[in-house]
């Protein structure tokens, strides 16, 4: 009977700084464990939502996690008591005091699961790079995690001749190499990331089948919420994530993923990112919109202000919209 919890939510509300519904069964607020960032006061990382037809509490800062009746317990023992009875009212008999505090293990759990089976010959692991190689400083500084995906060549135009024919490549480029590999391991296509400022072609993109060239179809699960990104190295902060490399793949070719979230750059005054969120609306996925607060143009550049993947994780799942809701969302964002 959640209508009882929700009743009780809101009357516990008036002591939980910041507090405010997110969605129907989801209420945000600062957490009064650990008092939340004392710093930035606007950071509200306590979570109350719905799992399994019971409420749950769960804080992104601390990592407390337990039911809403034990929560509320440690809040408001009066009001807890009062939850109890009339729980017990309702019929509710295995709801009293001692069943209430049973603790059920929940943990989020957002960290990138890879697996590094697919093994690309053309070039050196990020990770097995001394820590004073350039690329290997570079990555670092980006705060990209799983190393082990990304490679290092000191000749872009050596690997391209390898893989592809017929690609005018500048000899001896240092680039970052990102591979491409399908549910088989099969080289897909590549990606080089040049780390100089002043080269005006900073990724370069070489298709190696005639198939979309999707990034980390070698480690995500289609049973579980897929994210997609527009660029490979933003995916590499979310669980379960591919990304487009250009943002111009078919949205057909995600039919078969149970359930996928597009998350797009940014960049609410360029046109055409807009018309490609409305687009993908359209074609009835949902979407993330950005909340006005976040300023950076990328998951990469939320990541290096500061934020961590949790965190961030936590509020691409507040702000995933679909259909009218994702329409209206958008409108609010999009300045343009």
């Amino acid at each position: 009977m959640l209508y009882i919890d929700k009743a009780f939510i809101q009357r516990l509300s008036p002591q939980l700084e910041g507090f405010v519904q997110k969605k129907n069964n989801l209420y945000n607020f600062r957490c009064p464990i650990c008092g939340d960032s004392q710093k930035k006061t606007y950071k509200m990382r306590g979570f109350i939502y719905e799992k399994k037809n019971n409420f749950r509490y769960m804080c992104h800062n601390c990592g407390a996690s337990m039911s809403f009746a034990n929560f509320m317990k440690e809040q408001n023992v009066s009001l807890y008591e009062e939850y109890v009875m009339e729980k017990y009212k309702q019929g509710r008999h295995n709801a009293g005091a001692e069943n209430l505090e049973k603790e059920v293990k929940y943990e989020f759990d957002f960290k990138p699961k890879f697996s590094t089976k697919c093994d690309f010959e053309y070039g050196e692991r990020i990770s097995e790079l001394h820590h004073t190689h350039p690329s290997r400083i570079y990555c670092e500084k980006r705060k990209l995690p799983k190393l082990d995906v990304l490679y290092h060549t000191p000749d872009f135009k050596f690997v391209v001749d390898k893989v592809s024919r017929g690609h005018r490549i500048p000899e001896n480029e240092k680039r970052i190499v990102i591979p491409f590999f399908n549910e088989k391991c099969e080289l897909i296509a590549l990606q080089g990331r040049s780390m100089d400022p002043r080269n005006s072609m900073r990724y370069i993109t070489i298709k190696v089948k005639d198939v979309p060239k999707v990034y980390g179809l070698d480690r995500v699960d289609p049973k579980k919420t897929t994210y997609v990104t527009e660029g490979p190295l933003d995916s590499l902060f979310l669980d379960n994530c591919l990304a487009m490399a250009g943002s111009d793949v078919d949205k057909s070719f995600f039919k078969p993923f149970s359930d996928v979230v597009f998350i797009y750059d940014n960049e609410p005054r360029n046109r055409e990112i807009v018309k490609k969120v409305e687009r993908t609306i359209d074609n009835g996925y949902s979407v993330f919109i950005w909340p006005k607060n976040i300023k950076e143009k990328d998951i990469n550049d939320v990541i290096m202000s500061g934020m961590d993947s949790l965190e961030l994780q936590s509020i691409i799942s507040i702000n995933t919209h679909k259909s009218l809701e994702a329409k209206l969302k958008l409108m609010s964002w999009k300045r343009c």
